[in-house]
């Protein structure tokens, strides 16, 4: 049997998390009594609906209510109000850009699915300092390492160990980040998919904007998803678990988004097939 290994952060609450909405839960118990007021007092009903409805509810009460159920209890459900970019996710085109080589930019839906499956490499950039910026030397060394020359459509996880920050306030300030150079190197080489196990792909936010602010050059900001403009690649942002690879590459990664229509970006479970 294959060793199955998660790639993916949750999708959890954080206090700094700006991706999190909130969460509104039905339990086993409330949910029997919601599921017949759902069904007796529709919400978008006309008000002759609504007041026959009352009058069947009157007549049901004794017998529609969580009782009817086996132990009283019913199904739960959650409603969660969050980010496309909430925990692990995958970026489509359309994110960085609404053209991409000059066409309209491919969205969350349209990415191909051979794209999001496939071999797997690990470059190990863990000995980065936080908030440094990742290069092309940075990835070349890493690949010499691992003993390992990169094949078109392979799918590059790069490494720094920032998942085991989460979720200390540090996972959204210290982590290094990819330079626009390391992304077009690998973008260059036939990579279509690139996964981090950061919060971002870039260097942290406040990294952007004070380089930004002390030389008001737009290029200090987001570069790689500026770049995903000019050339189509396909990133994943808060990975985790790559130091649990067994080995740097000789391994599959399944990395499929859901497929919500002309969003920019989607949700990820990626995994790892040893």
């Amino acid at each position: 049997m294959p060793q199955i290994i998660d790639l993916s952060l949750p999708i959890e609450p954080h206090p700094r998390d700006p991706n999190f909405g909130g969460i509104r839960t039905t339990d086993h118990t409330t949910g029997g009594d919601q599921i017949w007021r759902a069904l007796f007092f529709p919400k978008k009903a006309s008000l002759r609906k609504r007041l026959n409805g009352f009058r069947r509810y009157l007549r049901l009460r004794h017998k529609a209510n969580r009782h009817s159920f086996p132990d009283g209890k019913f199904l739960s459900n959650e409603v969660y109000t969050i980010s496309v970019h909430c925990g692990a996710h995958f970026d489509a085109p359309y994110h960085f850009g609404p053209e991409c080589e000059g066409k309209p930019a491919r969205r969350i839906h349209e990415v191909p699915l051979e794209y999001c499956f496939g071999h797997g490499v690990v470059l190990d950039l863990s000995h980065k300092d936080p908030r440094s910026a990742i290069t092309v030397a940075d990835l070349q060394e890493a690949l010499v390492r691992a003993n390992y020359e990169l094949q078109p459509k392979d799918i590059v996880l790069i490494r720094t160990d920032s998942d085991k920050l989460w979720p200390r306030p540090e996972y959204f300030s210290a982590h290094p980040g990819m330079t626009l150079e390391a992304t077009r190197w690998l973008v260059e080489k036939g990579i279509k998919v690139i996964g981090i196990d950061t919060n971002g792909f870039d260097l942290p936010f406040m990294e952007m904007v004070q380089s930004y602010l002390a030389t008001e050059d737009s290029e200090k900001l987001w570069p790689t998803h500026m770049y995903g403009r000019e050339r189509e690649y396909f990133h994943m942002e808060r990975l985790a678990n790559l130091h649990l690879l067994p080995k740097s590459h000789g391994f599959q990664v399944a990395c499929f988004p859901i497929a919500l229509r002309d969003a920019g970006a989607s949700w990820v479970r990626a995994v790892a097939i040893v």
